[in-house]
């Protein structure tokens, strides 16, 4: 049987209106499946979703929409979420992973938007890239921001913050490194889920005993969003 990274991988990527995974709003939203030659399958969905409230300047001078735009081209938060809920089910049935770039902030994002408009969302086999990179290139100087890790892994990303790009991005980060590391490569995603949790925890109180402050420890949900479990 193949590894996980050798075969298809799904990814999810949020554009939203801040920096704040509970009270922020999706303005934009990606799942893809990425095939092992790198081809996004048909069955992918990403769109534009009019948040329902005004989109702060700064936000959209990132991702590039407005509000205007939102509300002109974005489908509702309920339809956007349907969709994601349904092929997040397809996701749970086949065991794949769900690829997403730094899961304390998108995943606990998902899960209050989902209770915001009574949507259900499935538990998921969940691969974080920045957590392995971390783990596995500890001591590498330089930007961990999606951009930076992506050329690190060989991958040009030209549409930083278009949704649908990142995911791609996300994808193809999480495919180099368990290319490149067996601690990622050789465990099977459910493996993976414990493994990232320790690892993510050990950053936090690393980077907490740098700084001399607390930094949340928790993964896949911070613990700020424990109720969301």
């Amino acid at each position: 049987m193949a590894a996980w990274h050798e075969e298809t991988i799904a990814a999810l990527d949020l554009e939203t209106t801040g920096v704040d995974p509970i009270d922020a709003r999706m303005v934009q939203a990606s799942l893809v499946f990425v095939g092992p030659d790198g081809a996004v399958d048909a069955e992918s969905w990403t769109g534009i979703v009019n948040p329902g409230v005004d989109i702060p300047a700064d936000a959209s001078a990132v991702h590039g929409i407005t509000t205007e735009m939102a509300r002109e081209r974005g489908v509702s938060p309920a339809d956007a979420l349907g969709r994601l809920s349904a092929l997040l089910d397809g996701i749970a049935a086949r065991a794949l992973p769900l690829v997403i770039y730094n899961v304390p902030y998108d995943w606990p994002l998902l899960l209050s938007e989902a209770r915001r408009h009574g949507v259900a969302v499935p538990r998921v086999l969940l691969i974080d890239p920045l957590i392995c990179d971390r783990a596995m290139d500890r001591f590498r100087r330089g930007s961990r921001r999606l951009t930076d890790v992506a050329q690190h892994y060989g991958h040009a990303l030209d549409h930083a913050h278009d949704a649908e790009a990142d995911a791609v991005a996300a994808v193809a980060i999480a495919r180099a490194i368990a290319t490149r590391f067996s601690d990622v490569g050789e465990h099977t995603p459910a493996e993976l889920q414990e493994l990232q949790a320790g690892w993510y925890t050990e950053w936090a109180r690393s980077l907490s005993e740098f700084r001399g402050e607390p930094i949340d420890a928790g993964w896949p949900l911070p613990e700020s969003a424990a109720h969301l479990r």
